[in-house]
């Protein structure tokens, strides 16, 4: 007798009780941008040299974004290469290969370090670059970006052509960035890189 009473309680308050409707949430919609974009650029990341060894790269560029035709063109006016040099003072060595460790010859005691290093060289380039947009919509945590891929030409130290490919954000209501793979004979470099709109000016 209990245990029906439990049952028709159950019943009648299920009965009595509100739906709850559950709906699907859609994704917020990020506005991509519909016009052609021009971009004061510039970058920092790393760049290795053949028989210079791994550096630090710094670009400044202007970049051009035709949404309509799918493609990304840039113009490194000056691509900065700091690497290690070679003017190093005999009296300093350094014992082991790839070792931090620097010895004084004179006194055969413990140096800091940088009196072992040859200091910076600073390699000056330009290049260029064509690359086409292979995918318009690449989410990257909440952002979609460009994936792109393209050829371009280095002109100096060294001189040769290359290969790229990075993906580039570009949201209209935002400042623009991405980043970016290149390789060629000789030259392998990847960094980040970051955009001013020029059309903000006019």
């Amino acid at each position: 007798m209990r245990f029906r009473l439990l049952i028709l309680i159950c019943l009648l308050y299920a009965g009595g009780a509100e739906a709850v409707r559950i709906q699907d949430m859609e994704p917020e919609q990020i506005p991509k941008r519909q016009q052609d974009g021009y971009y004061a650029a510039m970058g920092v990341g790393f760049v290795n040299l053949d028989g210079r060894g791994v550096g630090v790269r710094a670009p400044l560029w202007f970049k051009f974004v035709s949404n309509r035709f799918r493609l990304i063109s840039s113009a490194n006016l000056l691509d900065l290469s700091f690497l290690e040099g070679d003017n190093r003072d005999t009296r300093y060595y350094r014992p082991f290969v790839n070792s931090t460790l620097c010895i004084d010859r004179n006194y055969n005691y413990r140096v800091p370090n940088y009196r072992c290093s040859g200091g910076t060289d600073v390699q000056i380039s330009a290049s260029a670059d064509l690359a086409y947009i292979i995918a318009d919509e690449v989410w990257i945590g909440n952002q979609p970006g460009k994936l792109f891929a393209g050829v371009g030409y280095r002109h100096t130290k060294p001189q040769t052509a290359y290969g790229t490919i990075g993906v580039f954000f570009d949201p209209p209501d935002a400042s623009a960035g991405g980043f970016k793979f290149m390789f060629g004979e000789g030259y392998i470099a990847l960094g980040l890189l970051w955009g001013f709109d020029l059309r903000r000016l006019f």
